[in-house]
């Protein structure tokens, strides 16, 4: 038995979505087969119209990034993952299903579509993609889920994203001042002195943020596999994965730097709900600061200035709200760690 690797490629019958960009032809169309979306670049021809069109694959995840305009047309023939190609001929566009031939051939430069053309640029809008709430993540979910496990799961994404949400609009000048208050208000009037004043921080980041950038709970399809279905912002939910991943590959050096935080602010007294006013002094203050930096840094959140910022330079707080987030990522990453959670292709 062949490798799969070296197993020879059937051909595919595709599906016609939609012509993508027109122009006196058919330039770029979409296409699908089963869960997998197919892009078809028409190709250069000396004889004055399209003959044939490269065809590449592309996951459903890829597929939204897309068209949420994070990659590029030329990102998907050129650099995005699991790609496969195939070829399918102008004269076939007629039928109800079009025959795609597997292409093993070299891909020159002059067959790849040009840079910088985004789904801004189609000539037709795809509707299913047409809404500015622009992400709807799958999640595929597998086990023993208890009403309890969908609730703590969500509650936890819901968290981290909206931390994630509430930076990004921070340090976006396009916020508006009453808008960026609430937020300052947020991060700077909350103590964080106990188990309910965390869960009343992200509640409040949450409801500040606008409606059509929230985080939702769509669905919950309940199967043995099933799937959770969340919308909100996709570049949020890029980043959730990343420091999912992050969190299940370096688990031990991530706890590592919390517990020696925890560890020192707990020693020092910065943890004990009856000293409330302990003030710190220039020594501890650079001590907590260097080992929350260390701990953001394991998690490869890229925010010690912004937290800093935001809580009127507290780092009491800002270490706080650091260890806030490890635990609520490292709840959401045990789910994926068990393989009760995976995340969409």
């Amino acid at each position: 038995m062949k490798p799969k690797s070296e197993e020879k490629r059937k051909n595919r019958l595709l599906n016609l979505e939609q012509v993508l960009f027109d122009f006196v032809e058919p330039i770029l169309i979409l296409f699908k087969s089963g869960k997998t979306y197919f892009f078809a670049s028409a190709l250069p021809s000396d004889k004055g119209f399209v003959q044939e069109y490269l065809v590449v694959s592309v996951t459903p995840k890829i597929f939204k990034r897309y068209f949420r305009e994070d990659v590029d047309l030329r990102y998907l023939f050129e650099s995005n993952p699991y790609r496969t190609f195939f070829k399918i001929s102008a004269s076939d566009l007629a039928e109800k299903k079009v025959k795609a031939v597997p292409f093993d051939g070299v891909i020159t430069e002059e067959m790849l579509p040009e840079p910088q053309l985004f789904a801004s640029s189609h000539t037709a809008e795809y509707k299913p993609m047409a809404s500015k709430h622009d992400a709807l993540e799958t999640l595929y979910i597998d086990g023993n889920w208890e009403m309890e496990d969908f609730g703590k799961f969500s509650a936890r994404y819901r968290d981290i994203y909206s931390f994630e949400q509430a930076i990004i609009k921070l340090k976006d000048v396009q916020t508006s001042t009453n808008q960026r208050d609430k937020l300052k208000s947020a991060f700077q009037g909350n103590l964080l002195h106990g188990g309910g004043s965390y869960v009343s921080f992200f509640k409040e980041l949450g409801e500040i943020i606008p409606a059509n950038d929230r985080y939702d709970l769509a669905r919950v399809q309940y199967a043995s596999p099933g799937r959770v279905e969340l919308r909100g912002k996709g570049e949020i939910f890029d980043r959730l994965e990343g420091h999912v991943k992050n969190m299940i590959a370096n688990e031990g050096e991530i706890r590592s730097a919390y517990n020696n935080l925890r560890d020192y602010m707990s020693k020092a007294g910065f943890l004990d709900f009856t000293q409330n006013d302990v003030a710190p002094s220039a020594q501890q203050i650079d001590t907590v600061n260097s080992l929350n930096k260390k701990l953001l840094i394991e998690m490869k959140l890229d925010v010690f200035d912004d937290i800093n910022l935001v809580t009127d330079n507290r780092p009491i707080n800002s270490a706080k709200i650091s260890m806030s987030l490890f635990r609520r990522i490292r709840a959401a990453s045990a789910f994926f760690a068990e393989g009760r959670a995976v995340f969409e292709r």
